[in-house]
């Protein structure tokens, strides 16, 4: 097949541009020949033949003819910038129609094949008119994208022919991951964290570094007396506290080959993060310092650490792009490029499988150093088949086995995690749906027991 032929066939086949006979026109087709054949019973088939066809012939050009011009039509696609994961989002399109026939027409616009795309649209606009219309999509896989093209198909009223033509227009879109529990939180931290099992203590009088005494004036707190250096000088003095400055906290995330998992809406690196946002979001508004890590084989990305609400756009637009890859990632290597850019105490949160860990002496040995400097917590997903295994009732001889082997790696995991949490390094494991809170929670725990 020559170029040539292969550009024709393209729009024959509407990837480009193309005008195609519609299943109305075939139909007319059929029943005009209804006559033509009773008439070549009687010998009068040919001049049927001519009369009818040219009556067919003129009524489909004119159809063709009063169909409006490409150049009559007009489309634009209004689309936010920034989409959620998994979340509804409403796409506006206008169809002007600066012709003088209405059209019946279908869009189909040129999303992503992991877009959710609810095509074809159908409608209708008159002449001299515009219509304009929404549908509703969702995004399954974070990254960017750039969606260039619009495709229409529009036929006249009397519907005999059917033109297609695209649209050029370029919209870039940034997917990022799920926030809707980052909002649940933002709108009522407290009536989450009650909900979740935890809430946030107040904090106390007279926290922050001591930085001196001074005669006590009118307005101060009388909690803040110091009755001692009081006695001392026969006046009263009152302590004198600097704002207590925020605490650290570094988030992890794993990035490697396990972290691919597939779960019940995405994998693990998807839940994983949706938790590290939520934690960090909570940071954040505590007014603590966040910094985010994230590696495979090597380092990947590093937001470094920031205070107030404003950090949490830039860690989103750190790490909203990551992807897992298919290599083990390097613990040793990350926990060595963390020692040289996290100088002060923090709580390192770390998201991983925790086989790794438990049956490999190898990591272990570096967060021994970790542990030192810092408060850890390493967090997992843990297996819902296994644990459903585990608490089926065995009906016959297979099902007691199965039923037994999980029990018993649960059991092993179960002592290998008592036994590095004597050392100080707690290690715990989440259903995918309680991930986020459960590592929020455990923020909080720390914070409240002031261990930092």
């Amino acid at each position: 097949m020559s170029r040539s032929s292969r550009k024709w066939w393209h729009r024959f086949r509407f990837r480009d541009r193309g005008i195609v006979p519609t299943p109305k026109l075939l139909v007319v087709l059929v029943v005009a020949m209804i006559p033509i054949l009773l008439a070549a019973s009687f010998d009068k088939g040919w001049l049927a033949f001519l009369i009818l066809n040219p009556v067919v012939l003129l009524v489909s050009l004119l159809d063709l003819w009063i169909i409006p011009r490409r150049k009559q039509l007009s489309c634009k696609r209004e689309i936010d910038e920034e989409i959620e994961r998994e979340n509804p989002f409403d796409v506006h399109l206008e169809l002007t129609n600066r012709g003088g026939a209405a059209i019946r027409f279908r869009v189909i616009d040129g999303l992503p094949a992991s877009f959710e795309r609810p095509f074809p649209i159908a409608g209708e606009v008159s002449g001299g008119d515009t219509v304009r219309l929404t549908y509703r999509f969702k995004a399954r896989v974070r990254g960017d994208y750039t969606i260039e093209r619009l495709y229409l198909r529009y036929r006249s009223i009397l519907g005999l022919w059917e033109k297609q033509m695209v649209f050029a227009c370029p919209d870039t879109v940034r997917v990022i991951p799920d926030m809707s529990r980052v909002r649940e939180f933002m709108a009522s931290a407290q009536q989450y964290l009650l909900y979740e099992g935890e809430k946030l203590r107040k904090k106390r009088i007279g926290t922050g570094e001591f930085a001196g005494v001074r005669k006590y004036v009118s307005g101060d707190d009388p909690r803040k007396i110091n009755w001692h250096q009081t006695a001392k000088l026969a006046e009263i003095m009152t302590n004198v506290y600097e704002p207590e400055h925020g605490k650290h906290v570094t988030l992890m995330i794993d990035c490697g080959r396990s972290m691919g998992v597939e779960l019940t809406r995405g994998n693990r690196l998807e839940y994983s993060l949706e938790a590290a946002l939520l934690v960090a979001a909570a940071a954040l508004r505590q007014g603590d310092y966040v910094s985010v890590l994230a590696f495979s084989n090597q380092v990947k990305a590093f937001i470094p650490p920031g205070k107030t609400m404003s950090h949490l756009q830039t860690i989103i637009r750190g790490v909203y792009n990551l992807q897992h890859d298919p290599v083990e990632p390097n613990y040793a290597g990350a926990f060595d490029y963390l020692e040289k850019v996290q100088k002060r105490r923090s709580f390192m949160l770390l998201f991983s499988h925790l086989d790794p860990f438990l049956f490999e002496e190898t990591p272990l040995f570096f967060l021994e150093r970790i542990r030192r400097r810092h408060v850890f917590l390493l967090l997992g997903i843990a297996d819902s088949m296994v644990q459903q295994w585990a608490r089926t009732e065995p009906e016959d001889t297979r099902t007691a086995m199965i039923k037994s082997t999980a029990q018993r790696y649960l059991m092993k995991r179960r002592r290998k995690m008592v036994k590095w949490d004597r050392l100080g390094l707690q290690m715990l494991e989440a259903p995918e749906d309680r991930l986020a809170p459960e590592a929020l929670s455990r923020y909080i725990e720390v914070m409240n027991r002031g261990v930092l």
